[in-house]
């Protein structure tokens, strides 16, 4: 029970309901310590274990909950009082309910109050879980297969029955809050903390006894731990301090009451609670239901608790104290050892019996402690009785009742034949018969000194008999070890004797010890059950410790082997337990995948090191080869199957193989002679040399010599046998008398080469002849085929460089060719025995071992491949396996002929796991194959990395066997397995591959030819796979398998227990997971729409959602893959289907509360960050329901009901992400950077998509404080090292740069209220970003530019680029950002360079260059969110005069940051562009403010410089790749001429550097060198381009040209300078393209409008504002040469174009370009050029005449618009200047007759105007906008107060009237 205070076991409750904490239930627990090697960190773990309330819970883990006193009822009072949780009606909680709960459980169950709180909490917590996991899923099926495909499957979609508790199951999930639901919850979860309780100190205490017994240095006494691996030295410690507290090696001498009584109580009092039941719920209907649970929970509790035991036996090195022995044994003895346990209801004894029984069989051996034992009796042979009274009690041995009490127990079990007690009884009887052998040399050199033999017989007398009694008595020689008799001077019997005597006494028919042995080995059949322990136990269970367990459980029975192998001689039953106690499972794939452990963990390290094993097993099993052959070749490859590194263990068996030093056979007709040694011992001798392989021609090659002839390339046999001969004069002994004699020949030979031998020989003639009892050939080659595979295994397992493995590997090979005929090898060999039975499988009569050939085969191929992949590819594109030659593939005729029918999958399996190394060495080998042999020569590397064929052959092997795998894939559910494992294996292995082949292809490199990558080789398969899985097609079929492993993954059982069938399930269902990620992803990434298996995953999220309420292990790939299927599926144009929708708002709602504890309770921060990507994809895919839900934290029906109530409840409802964001952030100090960034992320788009988010934000004023300081400072108070430190910091820059966007949205939700106050707290803060958030991006141009060199000249044939990461690959910032290392490493690891040690290997570079591109990312978010937050204040603060300077800054900053560019093209186009477009918008923000302002003058420099900078030649730039940037800078410069129009500003401000008052001559040359290059030079290029390819010229950019020339030339002084721009205009003939280009506008017009007509005109206009530049344009004869253009013909056709004719553009050609343009040229040189100017005129009378008419007064008169009024004031100006000229005549130095009259009915349209302005009504009616500017005038108020006119527009109009009717004379003014 947990104190009250703020404890991390059980916190005050207002955290726990608050949504803050998570408490730790012990399944999570200990899920989380299964998982210490993984993602976590542990954090959250280790306060939790190392609590001390949950250090007391451990230490009392037998009976956890204590029972009801007043001081826990006092204590729950306090801890559920209103002070310390509020109650709330509206709340996720309800208080009074939860107190009720816990006070029905704790008077239910009495237990205390407080511990029946804490699982009340824990029940509220898990409910959204509990209820997700019970979901009946029927209905959802449906809709994901509508024809019920789904439903013959077997699975049971709701929650399984399994090995758990689990009395939820006729509960209906609806029903789960219902007072029954919750108390069934309350019951079942208080079963499972039970049971994981004791599963968690059992984990703990196996961890820190195994990793300190591997590494030795826990001393008896557990005084400490050293060693490395400081990150679970906590768990270690934790699990030392437990077994200090318990005390239970009895270290403690005034222990009056041991830790193992209280076991052996637990256990009693679980065994009576199965005979009495529970007593709970006893008026309920789920009675039944419960019982069960509850009968199955005492059996898993007293299962744990043996297995601790187990673990705390092993944990002290001394023999354990008689009470203990006692204890156990005669507890379990009560019950034979559970021999006969019925232990559950019929039909579950399955699931249990073994798990507990073998158990209780390894904690009766174990306690026993034989080797100890062992030594002990040697220590104590000459200990008199009353020495070992004084030592009573220190171990077993020294007491003699308890002996005789352990004897008289195990010899009744003996008697009754207990398998269970056998190893126990096995061990005893060899104990005692060690015990006898001391007692007895003891009592004879006793008696011989009694007898006073004389002195100089007393020697021999002592010396070692010459046999000895065995267990059963038969007399063999004595293997004991030496004897401490002689040191013996007592003339009293010792105490061992005295002992033996009291058995001798013992009431029995025989004698004990012979009793013991005879009955474990004849009757119980103990090495049966030792294998069994080794394979069925140790394999099926124990996952949860990746096999440790396993090995220390062979190695506690390898213990009772090395026993037993003192007094039993070598023979098949105690071979067959040490191969069992060696191998384990035996399975190559196992034993390939199993984790490295310690050298000194493996049995068969121990065994290889222990010389007496070695003597009595393996060398006489070494001395019976070759004529016992089987035995010792198992020996052999079980000890190279577990020697999985190359170690002493795996030298060891190269040693012995390459020198054996004797061979076993039958005499046969041997010549020999009868021989005498030195001793006169009798021996043989051969007369003639003796054939080992008698040579036999065959009639013909036969088929599998043919395959050999094929494979090896040679058909060359040679007849000779001369390397296996037994010499004449070769001796030896015979072995056995019968018939056949058998003699052992002292004759040294390789075994590597006569394997080699052997397997020819079988080839040959099928069975061997050298001996008629040798055994069946398919074992033998079988046996030899595995120990060669084995050998490759090892040395593939290697942790050297791939380059030993294969120096290795040929050396084994070649040794094993040197025996053979010819040129033949072994390989070869092999292959074609793999060949041969593809195609006799079916025929043989032996399927089963024909089988079991091939299965070695294929992995012997596999150990192979890896090693030396050049000896497969060739064979495989020959083989009949896959059949490239268009054959039926072998591979589908043994699965559908034998392994189908059988339900057995070894080969098929064999071969999916080949093909999986396959394409591993296709990666692997993907650089090294391109390089030359020459540079691979100076790699170090060899021939080894080849494939023997070519590229071609090699993509039909892997797309063939693509094929075959995805076949298997869509079809093996419906398949019948003998062995459920096997399913899910297969189902894993295949996922994981077509995995591997997708992400290997599509992972790098942008080259959309995937042929052309490094992994083309797999471009074909993927390619298939692509067509297989992503077709558009409504096919079921890719999406049935996934689905139904999803289905299979919601079936693991709930076990505190785990199986490796459990482990299987889960791997697949990941797997599955995984690869259903990887192929949505990859349809995202090709730009496909959703395809249909997209669709059907997107049908099945409820199917996933339960899977992440089923297992902590899924939580990750299934958020993972409903994030990338939200975001894909919201790509498409039409509406996306919706999530809530799909789910239903009952699972939405369960959902939404389990993934709003993110992380919580183990703070998996991987996990944490993949739902704020899924969360912040769905707020951003037009999810609106669903976004809604989450956002709020209630469904969108509760918002609609009450929606006052909602909105206060949301503000505090911890369901709320927002509210769940703000708590996190509210600490955001503690949170790893990455998961802030991913938090601040999903903020950002949900205020981005959802505006009221900020209102919901703006109530957190604590938030936005700690938002605010998280900002850099550019302050005093910040140092060069904080600012450096930032700006190395990808991670701290995204936060900043998600901030600002919040910060942006909020001034701008801010802004439309009217309240600035937040954007002026804001600006002070802003200092550093001001200054550098527009920089140049960290691009270390060194960095790259060395390693994309130095790379390109270590690695000829591929680039940088082939490593660099696509959109397919989710990207996380760091070291492994944009260059992927994954398979760099995996390409590049051959060449030392890559992973050398220090900062100069290439991995080091590329992580570099990653942390360098991450930094350059994270500065270009903030560049984009920085211009989004500078726009956004501009708007707000555009009257502050402070902040002007800030903007300033800002736009000089960016102009300068791409003027120092040093970034790749790549990156610097976008970025550039961001950055210019800020400066623009904040250009024009500051001339809308502060046009004349120091500020604004000072943009034109900088801006100017930055584009000459980039834009040398403004022509070419306007149409090249980056026109639209040159063209962003070029408005910029119009938009900064601007300022310099104004008169100066009276400012002294001269501290803002960068835009101080420019000086007048200074800005008059920018604006000279503006006008020749931009206006002049930029016109003539533009115009000479339009001409050659009018398609690469945008009229915008003349517009743009003739803006910036009018304001260039309303710069004060730039007028005056006439020479100077008489001469850049003249220079560049700019007059005449300007009317060149209005000739051929008709002919370049933009879809029928002749848009360059008026650019050219307007430019000419431009042009003729100054006096000098219009003389200019008369002197070239520019309105004659307007006057012939074609485009003039419009203004001569009856009745002229007005204003609303087509094309419109016509009429203000002549309005705002010819009538302006005339008149300028009259304005510059009068009287001279009236004449040309009224020749112009007439020509043009229709329009003339039609101008006139338009202000007709009549009532069906046409519209007026601003161009009309336009062209009638300028007709009127023209026609008084014309006539003012004509009537001069001589005085103006002209001849008036020269001077046409221009009539176009002015004198009419004088009293029309006059009419029509004194009728403002009527003219206010006529009045149309032509424009969007003009619409917008219409809508806006007159600028002058006293107008009359209703609009800007109609005052606009009635001003140039009112101004034609002065200038015709008809207003006085």
């Amino acid at each position: 029970m947990a104190p009250e205070g703020d404890s991390a076991y059980f916190p005050p409750l207002d955290k726990c309901l608050g949504g803050d904490f998570q408490l730790l239930s012990w399944r999570t627990t200990f899920t989380g310590l299964s998982q210490l090697s993984s993602r976590t960190k542990h954090e959250r773990l280790r306060r939790h274990l190392t609590d001390k309330a949950t250090f007391d819970t451990l230490v009392q883990c037998l009976n956890p909950y204590p029972a009801v006193t007043p001081q826990s009822r006092a204590a729950f009072e306090t801890r559920t009082s209103a002070i310390h949780v509020t109650p709330t009606a509206e709340g996720p909680y309800d208080i009074q309910q939860i107190k009720d709960d816990t006070l029905w459980l704790s008077k239910e169950i009495g237990i205390d109050e407080v511990s029946a709180l804490r699982l009340a909490i824990l029940e509220w917590q898990t409910r959204a879980a509990a209820y997700l996991s019970l979901a009946s899923l029927d209905l959802d099926l449906s809709v994901i297969s509508p024809d019920r495909s789904l439903h013959t499957t077997h699975v049971e979609l709701r929650s399984v029955n399994g090995v758990g508790s689990q009395i939820m199951l006729r509960v209906d999930p609806e029903q789960i809050d219902s007072s029954l639901g919750r108390r069934l919850r309350l019951l079942d979860l208080y079963l499972s903390e039970r049971r994981y309780l004791l599963k968690t100190v059992e984990f703990i205490l196996f961890l820190a006894t195994y990793r300190a017994d591997t590494r030795g240095t826990v001393d008896s006494s557990l005084g400490g731990l050293e060693g490395e691996d400081a990150e679970h030295n906590w768990v270690e410690h934790l699990g030392i301090a437990l077994l200090k507290v318990w005390d239970v090696s009895c270290a403690k001498a005034s222990s009056s009451k041991h830790w193992f009584h209280d076991v052996t109580l637990a256990l009693q009092s679980r065994i009576d609670a199965l005979d009495k039941g529970s007593g709970f719920l006893s008026k309920e209907s789920v009675k039944e239901e419960f019982e069960i649970a509850w009968n199955r929970n005492q059996i898993l509790e007293m299962v744990h608790i043996m297995q601790i035991i187990l673990v705390s036996i092993h944990s002290f090195h001394e023999l354990t104290k008689p009470s203990l022995i006692l204890s156990w044994f005669k507890f379990v003895s009560q019950f034979g050892f559970f021999e006969q346990a019925e232990l559950l209801f019929q039909g579950e004894n399955t699931v249990y019996l073994l798990p507990f029984q073998a158990n209780v069989a390894l904690v009766s051996l174990a306690i026993l402690k034989i080797p100890i034992a062992l030594e002990k009796l040697e220590e104590i042979s000459t200990l008199s009785r009353s020495a070992a009274d004084s030592t009573r009690g220190s171990h077993y041995l020294l007491q003699e009742d308890c002996i005789l009490q352990v004897t008289e127990i195990l010899v009744d079990a003996a008697k009754l034949g207990n398998c269970n007690a056998s190893p126990a009884v096995f061990a005893w009887g060899i104990i005692l018969q060690t015990l006898r052998e001391y007692a007895s040399k003891s009592k004879e050199v006793r008696e011989l000194r009694q007898s006073q033999r004389a002195a100089n017989a007393y020697g021999p007398t002592l010396s070692e008999p010459e046999g000895r009694e065995g267990l059963s008595g038969t007399s063999f020689p004595s293997h004991h070890r030496r004897s401490s008799a002689g040191s013996d001077t007592s003339q009293q019997p010792t105490y061992l004797e005295e002992i033996q005597e009291t058995l001798d006494r013992l009431p029995l028919n025989e004698d004990p010890i012979s009793l013991l042995a005879r009955c474990a080995v004849d009757y119980s059949h103990v090495f049966d059950i030792i294998t069994n322990l080794a394979t069925d136990f140790c394999t099926q269970y124990g996952s949860e410790h990746q096999g440790k367990c396993g090995l220390q459980i062979r190695l506690l029975l390898l213990d009772l082997i090395r026993a037993a192998a003192e007094y039993i001689d070598y023979g098949p039953e105690i071979v067959s337990a040490t191969l069992a106690i060696l191998t384990g499972s035996g399975r190559y794939w196992d034993i390939l995948e199993s984790p490295q452990h310690s050298r000194d963990a493996q049995p068969a390290a121990v065994f290889l090191n222990d010389s007496f094993l070695m003597e009595r097993l393996f060398d006489a099993a070494l001395s019976r080869f070759p004529y016992e052959v089987l035995p010792f070749l198992k020996l052999c490859r079980a000890l190279a199957s577990s020697s999985c590194t190359l170690d002493e263990g795996k030298i060891a068996i190269r040693s012995i193989l390459e020198n054996i030093p004797s061979f076993t056979s039958t005499l046969d007709d041997a010549g020999y002679t009868d021989r005498l040694d030195m001793d006169n011992s009798p021996y043989l001798e051969l007369n003639d040399s003796v054939e080992i392989f008698p040579h036999r021609p065959a009639h013909g090659l036969n088929t599998a010599r043919k395959r050999i002839t094929q494979i090896s390339g040679s058909a060359k046999f040679s007849a000779s046998n001369s390397d296996f001969q037994l010499p004449a004069q070769t001796a030896g002994r015979v072995l056995s008398n019968g018939k056949p004699v058998v003699v052992i020949w002292h004759y040294e030979y390789s075994g590597l080469k006569y394997m080699g031998r052997f397997l020819q020989q079988a080839v040959d003639n099928k069975d061997m002849h050298y001996s008629d009892t040798a055994a069946a050939t398919t074992p033998v080659v079988i046996e030899i085929i595995g120990i060669l595979t084995a050998i490759l295994a090892s040395a593939s397992n290697d942790e050297t460089t791939g380059q030993i493995a294969s120096e290795v590997a040929q050396e084994v090979l070649e040794e094993a060719n040197d025996g053979l005929d010819g040129n033949q090898d072994v390989v070869s060999i092999i292959l074609a025995i793999f060949e041969d039975e593809l195609y006799r499988v079916q025929s043989t009569a032996s399927v089963a071992a024909s089988t079991e050939l091939l299965i070695h085969c294929i992995e012997f191929a596999h150990a192979l491949l890896i090693v030396l992949p050049t000896r497969i590819w060739p064979f495989l594109a020959r083989s009949g396996l896959i059949s490239l030659d268009g054959k039926e593939s072998r591979l589908s005729a043994v699965i559908s002929g034998f392994e189908m029918p059988s339900g057995r999958y070894g080969f098929l399996q064999g071969c999916i796991r080949v093909f999986d190394a396959l394409i591993d060495d296709v990666i692997k080998h993907a650089v090294s194959r391109k390089i030359s042999t020459k540079a691979l020569a100076r790699f170090g590397e060899q021939d080894t990395v080849g494939a023997g064929i070519s590229d071609s052959v090699i993509k039909k092997i892997l797309r063939s066997m693509g094929q075959i795998t995805v076949d298997v894939f869509e079809t093996s559910r419906s398949w019948r397995f003998a062995n459920p494992e096997e399913c899910a294996e297969i189902s894993y292995v295949v996922c994981s591959v077509l995995d591997k082949i997708l992400t290997s292809c599509f992972k790098v490199d942008d080259n959309p030819d995937l042929a052309g990558k490094l992994t083309g080789l797999l471009a074909p398969t993927a390619t298939y796979l692509l067509e297989a899985f992503l077709s558009k097609a409504n096919n079921d079929l890719p999406a049935l398998p996934l689905l139904h492993i999803f289905l299979e993954g919601m079936t693991i059982p709930e076990s505190s227990l785990p199986t490796r069938l459990t482990a299987h399930r889960i791997s697949q269902t990941i797997a599955a997971l995984k690869l259903s990620s990887t192929l949505v992803r990859l349809n995202q990434h090709s730009g496909f729409p959703p395809a249909h298996l997209e669709e059907n995953l997107f049908k099945s999220m409820p199917v996933l959602v339960k899977l992440y309420s089923i297992h902590d292990n899924y939580r990750l790939p299934v958020i993972e893959l409903l994030e990338i299927l939200v975001t894909n599926i919201g790509r498409q144009e039409a509406q996306p289907p919706s999530i809530l929708g799909c789910l239903g708002q009952d699972i939405a709602k369960y959902f939404l509360e389990m993934i709003s504890t993110l992380d919580q309770p183990l703070n998996d921060k991987l996990l944490s960050i993949a739902i704020w990507k899924f969360l912040a994809a769905v707020v951003s895919q037009r999810q609106q329901w669903f976004s809604i839900y989450l956002l709020r934290g209630s469904t969108p029906r509760e918002a609609l009901r009450d929606n006052d109530k909602c909105s206060k409840a949301n503000s505090q409802n911890p369901r709320s992400m927002l509210n769940v964001a703000s708590r996190r952030l509210s600490h955001l100090e503690r949170l790893q950077p990455e998961e802030a960034g991913n938090i601040l992320e999903f903020l950002t788009l949900a205020a981005d998509f959802w505006p009221w988010v900020l209102t919901q934000l703006d109530k957190d004023h604590d938030l936005l404080t700690i938002l605010m300081d998280q900002l850099p400072q550019a302050d005093v108070t910040a140092t060069n090292d904080t600012l450096t430190a930032f700006s190395k910091s990808p991670h701290q820059i995204l936060i900043t740069s998600y901030i600002i966007s919040i910060f942006g949205l909020y001034i701008h939700s801010w802004k439309e209220k009217g309240d600035t106050m937040f954007a002026k707290k804001l600006v002070p803060r802003l200092g550093y970003l001001i200054q550098h958030a527009v920089d140049v991006p960290s691009y270390n141009a060194s960095l790259h530019g060395n390693l994309r060199k130095n790379f390109g000249s270590k690695f000829p044939g591929c680039s940088l680029a082939n490593f660099k990461k696509t959109s397919f690959s989710p990207s996380r910032l760091g070291n492994n950002y944009y260059y992927d290392l994954e398979i760099a490493g995996l390409m590049l690891d051959f060449d030392p360079a890559w992973a050398r040690k220090g900062k100069q290997s290439f991995a080091e570079e590329f992580s570099r260059a990653n942390i360098n591109m991450s930094i350059v990312e994270s500065q270009i978010n903030l560049l984009n969110s920085w211009k989004s937050l500078v726009v956004e204040l501009s708007l707000a603060l555009g009257d502050d005069d402070g902040f002007h300077k800030s903007i300033a800054t800002v736009i000089h900053r960016c102009l300068v940051s791409n003027m120092e560019n040093t970034l790749p093209d790549a990156i610097f186009v976008s970025l550039a562009r961001s950055r210019v477009d800020l400066a623009f918008i904040l250009t024009q923000r500051i001339l809308e403010v502060a046009p004349s302002s120091v500020e604004a003058r000072g943009i034109l420099k900088p801006a100017w410089e930055t584009l000459r900078n980039h834009a040398p030649s403004l022509g070419a730039a306007l149409i090249g790749p980056e026109a639209d940037y040159d063209r962003l800078l070029l408005r910029i410069v119009y938009a900064a001429l601007q300022a310099h129009t104004r008169n100066s500003p009276e400012s002294n401000n001269e501290d803002f550097g960068a835009s101080r008052m420019p000086d007048r001559s200074e800005t008059t040359q920018t604006v000279l060198e503006i006008i020749r290059i931009v206006v002049a030079q930029g016109f003539r290029s533009l115009t000479a381009t339009l001409h050659d390819d009018a398609s690469r010229v945008l009229p915008v950019d003349f517009a743009l040209i003739t803006a910036i020339l009018q304001t260039a030339l309303c710069v004060p002084g730039i007028r005056q300078l006439t020479t100077h721009l008489v001469s850049q205009f003249t220079d560049d003939n700019t007059a005449r393209y300007a009317s060149t280009l209005l000739s051929w506008s008709d002919q370049l017009t933009v879809g029928n409008d002749p848009v360059y007509g008026e650019l050219s005109i307007m430019y000419l206009v431009a042009l003729s504002t100054v006096p000098a530049l219009a003389e200019s344009i008369a002197v070239e004869g520019t309105l004659t040469q307007i006057s012939s253009a074609n485009l003039m013909d419009y203004f001569r056709r009856d009745g002229g174009i007005g204003p609303l004719d087509e094309p419109a553009r016509m009429h203000r050609i002549w309005s705002r370009g010819l009538l302006p343009l005339a008149l300028n040229l009259l304005r510059a040189i009068g009287a001279p050029i009236a004449a040309e100017v009224a020749a112009f005129l007439t020509q043009f009378q229709n329009q003339m005449q039609r101008a006139a008419s338009d202000v007709d007064v009549n009532p069906i008169a046409g519209c007026m618009t601003l161009d009309l009024s336009l062209e009638i004031q300028s007709l009127a100006l023209l026609t008084v200047i014309l006539d003012t000229i004509r009537e001069a005549g001589a005085s103006a130095g002209i001849v008036s007759s020269t001077i046409a009259a221009v009539e176009w009915g002015q004198a009419q349209a004088k009293e029309d105007l006059y009419s029509l302005l004194q009728r403002r009504k009527a003219l206010r009616e006529r009045i149309v906008p032509t424009n969007a500017r003009e619409e917008a005038w219409a809508r806006q108020r007159p600028s002058k107060s006293e107008s009359a006119a209703e609009n800007r527009l109609e005052e606009k109009i009635v001003d140039e009237l009112s101004a034609a009717l002065a200038f015709l004379g008809g207003n006085d003014n």
